[in-house]
């Protein structure tokens, strides 16, 4: 594994949290957001673990589903 690809987990990883958190502070479980993102439950888990990096099209979808503004799915705290 070489340094940047580390560091990218990481980042991954801090947006998945970021992700967690938007979500949970709705009080909206995996699947009601799932639901209005129309993807796959499956997919919000490996987002939130931080296994799967989203394309720009899927933040803007996240960002609709949980009805915020796409930067604010951009504005987490990274500690690389």
């Amino acid at each position: 594994m070489t340094m940047g690809h580390n560091r990218d987990q990481k980042y991954i990883k801090a947006f998945g949290e970021h992700l967690r958190k938007l979500r949970t502070s709705k009080d909206m479980a995996q699947e009601e957001l799932a639901h209005r993102c129309d993807i796959p439950l499956s997919q919000v888990g490996r987002f939130e673990r931080g296994v799967r990096s989203p394309t720009l099209s899927t933040i803007l979808i996240l960002a609709r589903g949980l009805d915020v503004e796409p930067k604010v799915l951009l504005d987490f705290k990274y500690k690389g």
